[in-house]
């Protein structure tokens, strides 16, 4: 059980992290806005993509993997939709 506890707060801050370079890079250009958008859509599709192999993995037994790819991109998809009101609200 622990396992899986330090997995997914693995997952948690692996997924901030990456999240964190991206939307760095993003605010650094001069079209702040389209990028931002990038880096939304890409933690959307990153995010879908992790959530069904997490599913995968989870049916085969494996919840230590299954609970790294579900938090992954937890942080990121949220961080994305608040980035999203902000920016464009």
């Amino acid at each position: 059980m622990r396992a899986i506890w330090v997995a997914g707060v693995g997952g948690l801050i692996i997924g901030h992290i990456l999240w964190l370079a991206g939307i760095s890079l993003a605010t650094a250009t001069t079209s702040v806005s389209t990028w931002v958008l990038v880096v939304a859509a890409v933690s959307f599709v990153v995010g879908a993509a992790l959530g069904w192999l997490g599913w995968r993995l989870y049916q085969r037994k494996s919840e230590v993997w299954a609970a790294f790819l579900w938090m992954l991109p937890a942080s990121p998809v949220l961080l994305s939709v608040v980035v999203l009101g902000v920016t464009y609200l």
